[in-house]
């Protein structure tokens, strides 16, 4: 079984479009899977909806009273999840969920314990994003490949699908949007099988970002340099 794992955050707009843009295609796959949403304190009536989904028993819903960061949220829903693989998508689907069978395929493929969706792979896989957004996700990509020197395109996708035995094991610290290159480094380090796949990004169709670019700009700093001591201790 495949545990899919959805953080969100006010993302109200996105949530509606749940039945028409990814409940068919979850169903659509062949596999038996969950779908877990984890409201991490929204207050724009996203819980309501949610709440529904969860009535008609279409997803699992667990909720945060306040906000506490896309790190917690995450965590909170590894502990939730009852699947042999977990699947993580963002609420506001800029990574398609029909790009979900493609990380399935390369799983079965190279029998990863980790399969990361990647828009550089691909020279056009993110050409509809905005090009600052673009420019920065190349240099932090850049940041931890050079700092941490693990050969992956992409440290920061959301997008990936893990062996939920390999991910319960690790001790994962991050609270924050850093936390999808904390896991990546720790499969790494832990000698874990990780490969990636073309995953095409696009722009939000609705609702904003919910990126604090200057705090979450130190938080991958914080990352970095507790990484590189924590090699020194250990090499």
């Amino acid at each position: 079984m495949i545990s899919i794992i959805i953080p969100c955050f006010n993302e109200r707009e996105n949530i509606e479009r749940f039945p028409e843009s990814l409940f068919p295609i979850l169903k659509s796959l062949g596999e038996e899977f969950e779908l877990i949403v984890i409201d991490d304190g929204s207050d724009d009536g996203s819980q309501e909806i949610l709440k529904r989904f969860e009535s008609s028993r279409e997803i699992k819903l667990v909720i945060h009273r306040e906000n506490r960061g896309l790190g917690e949220a995450l965590k909170s829903g590894f502990a939730q999840s009852a699947g042999e693989w977990i699947l993580v998508l963002d609420a506001d689907l800029t990574f398609s969920p029909r790009q979900i069978l493609q990380l399935i395929e390369n799983q079965r493929w190279n029998l990863s314990d980790m399969v990361s969706g990647s828009p550089w792979l691909d020279s056009q896989a993110g050409s509809d994003v905005l090009f600052w957004r673009r420019a920065l996700s190349r240099l932090a990509n850049l940041f931890y490949r050079v700092a941490w020197g693990i050969p992956l395109s992409s440290f920061t996708s959301i997008f990936r699908l893990y062996r939920s035995s390999c991910l319960k094991s690790l001790s994962i610290q991050s609270g924050g949007f850093e936390v999808n290159a904390e896991i990546a480094a720790l499969f790494w380090i832990h000698g874990f099988k990780i490969s990636e796949t073309p995953a095409k990004l696009t722009n939000r169709q609705c609702g904003k970002s919910k990126l604090d670019l200057p705090r979450e700009i130190l938080s991958h700093l914080r990352l970095i340099l507790r990484w590189i001591k924590l090699v020194r201790m250990n090499p």
